[in-house]
């Protein structure tokens, strides 16, 4: 799979379709926000891998903030699509409240040494950096002393832990156990990393988060009551069915609005991305999913529960994979 993931990306990278919104001289073309807009829903509507945290979260947040020397490493290799990250926030204790994070970095000779470690990391078992905030300075304000670093995830002192999910996904546990890197490999300012963990999860809310797998759930539910009866009666003529379908329906157009909305305000390239956008679309498109999810359920009755590709479920058991 990981072999697949990256002939893909290099596909796309050789077509001009990664960093299309990057200054041109990073290596991008400047086009507007929404071209990277209309790559990303159309590979989502296609089950295929978005641009992902390369190109829309590291590689921009480099763009801004990044060293010289972390730039001219990282963002050639990121454009052709040579390399994958991992993002390392959650900890144990520092979910929601990310600037809770307790893994420790200390100033060690030309470096810093980590211990300590980070849950629910997608991609540590394939990605070849890990792109990680750490506490470097305990003693004021908890959002005063993170700083951002780049980590080898074959560093000889990072273990990785798979953690299946209920959603048939894989993610990690990774420990740090007297992890040194050098400096070269920090990323912008010390103690600044939680400002730069804001933009990129802005960007992240936006990039990771596509809005085409809910229609896509959202059409699929409306084909399936076309079709459906119940007690004899065409489910489709159900005055509670069609207020329920109405509903849904107008919330997705503002769902579509509220992620367009975002791409007009982020105009200028290589800008801070927009926090009120970012927050109100991943906000109310994650809230809409799951309500989509629920209707699936509730509409389809008790086949809904049949597992995926199931052929007696409703919907092929697309309801029962969305609501887990």
């Amino acid at each position: 799979m990981d072999f697949e993931f990256r002939a893909f990306m290099k596909k796309l990278s050789q077509r001009g379709w990664l960093g299309m919104t990057w200054p041109k001289a990073c290596g991008g073309q400047e086009k507007p926000g929404v071209y990277e807009y209309i790559l990303n829903e159309a590979l989502a509507r296609r089950g295929c891998p978005q641009i992902g945290k390369g190109i829309g979260i590291i590689g921009k947040t480099l763009i801004r903030h990044g060293s010289e020397k972390l730039k001219q490493e990282f963002l050639p290799q990121i454009i052709r699509a040579e390399i994958e990250f991992a993002v390392g926030y959650s900890e144990p204790q520092a979910g929601s409240d990310a600037a809770n994070m307790q893994l420790r970095a200390e100033r060690d000779g030309e470096g810093w040494r980590f211990n300590g470690q980070k849950v629910w990391t997608t991609s540590a078992h394939f990605a070849d950096w890990y792109w990680v905030g750490a506490r470097t300075d305990a003693t004021g304000k908890k959002h005063d002393g993170i700083t951002v670093f780049l980590i080898p995830m074959r560093h000889p002192g990072l273990t990785i832990q798979p953690m299946p999910t209920i959603g048939d996904e894989i993610t990690n546990t990774v420990f740090f156990d007297n992890v040194w890197v050098h400096d070269d490999y920090r990323v912008g300012q010390l103690g600044a990393g939680f400002g730069y963990i804001s933009e990129a999860l802005d960007l992240e809310r936006f990039t990771m988060f596509t809005f085409s797998p809910t229609e896509q759930r959202f059409e699929e539910l409306v084909e399936w009551i076309c079709a459906a009866t119940r007690d004899g009666e065409p489910l489709r003529r159900d005055p509670h069915v069609r207020e329920r379908v109405a509903q849904l329906a107008t919330q997705l157009e503002v769902a579509r609005v509220l992620g367009l909305r975002f791409v007009a305000a982020a105009r200028e390239v290589g800008g801070k991305p927009p926090t009120v956008e970012a927050s109100e679309y991943k906000l109310f498109t994650t809230q809409l999913s799951q309500r989509v999810a629920d209707s699936m359920m509730d509409l389809a009755g008790p086949g809904a529960q049949l597992r995926v590709h199931t052929k007696e479920a409703p919907m092929r058991g697309r309801s029962e994979m969305s609501y887990r």
